[in-house]
């Protein structure tokens, strides 16, 4: 496989000498407890999940597209707890607060829901701040998704990116309110950009 970019590196996300704020940081220690062993494949093999994904999606947030609103990074760094681990939704709420809790609600898929459902709720629910969370998401896992080994599973995915991510935006766009609209458009452009990347990479990996 051609040595290629796809996604940041452990030392580029946040470091002990980043200044966060108090609620910001409470929402990393409560995510990085529940992550708490549990391990995911990245550009470095197999990685801690918070380091490898939490934090990258926070990064896209912060980083690339500029977000410097507390509820979405919050929102972010929590965005997997419910679904993947022993967290619920009252723990959320109660150091959170009811918004919070509730865009993590539209961001957990439920168990045996199919992803095509989970989309529709989200993109007709969910209001900007669980659109853009959702994004990154997914542009995050575009960027990695090229170390997983099974290429069937990676081109399900990228499909999916198409039909129930990409697809349903323009709608869910004339509905939610209208901050962050600049980034969004963004991140949706980053993740066509991604996709066609992890194509060549696949195309160079299998040629």
């Amino acid at each position: 496989m051609a040595d290629m970019t796809l996604e940041k590196g452990v030392d580029d996300m946040v470091g002990p000498d980043v200044q966060v704020s108090e609620r910001i940081q409470q929402a990393m220690d409560m995510a990085k407890a529940f992550h708490e062993g549990q391990m995911r494949r990245g550009n470095g093999g197999m990685m801690p999940y918070y380091d490898e994904h939490i934090l990258g999606v926070y990064n896209i947030l912060r980083e690339e597209c500029g977000i410097t609103d507390e509820d979405i990074l919050i929102t972010a760094l929590l965005h997997d707890t419910v679904e993947d681990t022993e967290c619920t939704l009252d723990d959320i709420e109660n150091a959170f607060g009811a918004d919070i809790r509730e865009q993590v609600r539209l961001l957990t898929r439920i168990q045996g829901e199919p992803f095509s459902v989970y989309a529709r709720r989200l993109f007709s629910q969910g209001s900007y701040q669980t659109v853009i969370v959702k994004l990154a998401d997914r542009l995050h896992n575009l960027r990695t998704i090229v170390y997983m080994p099974d290429v069937r599973w990676i081109q399900k995915k990228i499909k999916q990116s198409y039909t129930d991510i990409l697809n349903p935006l323009p709608e869910a766009m004339r509905r939610i309110d209208g901050r962050y609209n600049e980034q969004i458009y963004m991140l949706a452009d980053k993740i066509e950009e991604q996709i066609l990347e992890v194509q060549r990479a696949l195309n160079l990996k299998h040629s």
